[in-house]
C-alpha cells in the first residue's frame, strides 16, 4: 500500500476559522429583595439558601457558613417563639421582622459587591425563583411536621 498524499484526497474540510464555544454562563446572584421574599414566604431556611447561593455566585464562599448559621438560628427562634407565645398570636409581623433582618444582614455583607456586579453589567436571578424556593422549603417543613405527627400518633404518643 502506498501512502496517500493529503493534497489528492477527494474531500478536504473547509479552512474556516473555528469559533470557540462560549464559556458556560455563570449563574447570577439573587437580588437582596429575593432573600427577604424567601425568608418571608418560606422559612428562614429558604432565606438562608437564597443568601448562600448569592454569596457563592459572587465569589464570597467565606460567607456561606454565616448564611446557614443565621438561617438555622432564626428558624429555631421562630419555632421557640411559636411554643412560647399564646395561640392567637399572629406570626406575620414576626416573619416580616426576620425576613427584613436577613435582607439587611445580606446587604451589609454583600451590598457593595452586588452593586459592583450590577454596575459591571452583571445580571441577577429572578425573584420568582426565590419565591419558588420558598414554597419548596415550606412544603418540606410541612411534610416533616405532618410526618412527625403521624409517627407520634402511630405510637400513641400524641
Amino acid at each position: 500500500m502506498t501512502p496517500v498524499d493529503s493534497n489528492n484526497l477527494p474531500f478536504q474540510p473547509p479552512a474556516a476559522l473555528l469559533l470557540q464555544a462560549p464559556a458556560a454562563a455563570e449563574k447570577p446572584p439573587f437580588r437582596l429583595a429575593a432573600i427577604g421574599i424567601a425568608g418571608f414566604f418560606g422559612t428562614p431556611l429558604a432565606g438562608a439558601w437564597v443568601m448562600a447561593r448569592s454569596f457563592e455566585r459572587l465569589g464570597r464562599h467565606d460567607l456561606v457558613r454565616k448564611a446557614w448559621t443565621l438561617g438555622i438560628g432564626l428558624f429555631l427562634a421562630v419555632n421557640v417563639l411559636a411554643l412560647i407565645l399564646p395561640g392567637k398570636t399572629s406570626f406575620t409581623p414576626i416573619n416580616l421582622m426576620f425576613a427584613a433582618g436577613m435582607q439587611h444582614h445580606a446587604k451589609q455583607l454583600i451590598g457593595p459587591t452586588l452593586e459592583a456586579h450590577l454596575a459591571a453589567g452583571g445580571t441577577v436571578a429572578s425573584n420568582w425563583r426565590a419565591f419558588g424556593v420558598s414554597l419548596l422549603f415550606s412544603l418540606a417543613v410541612i411534610a416533616v411536621i405532618f410526618g412527625g405527627a403521624f409517627v407520634l400518633a402511630l405510637f400513641g404518643l400524641i
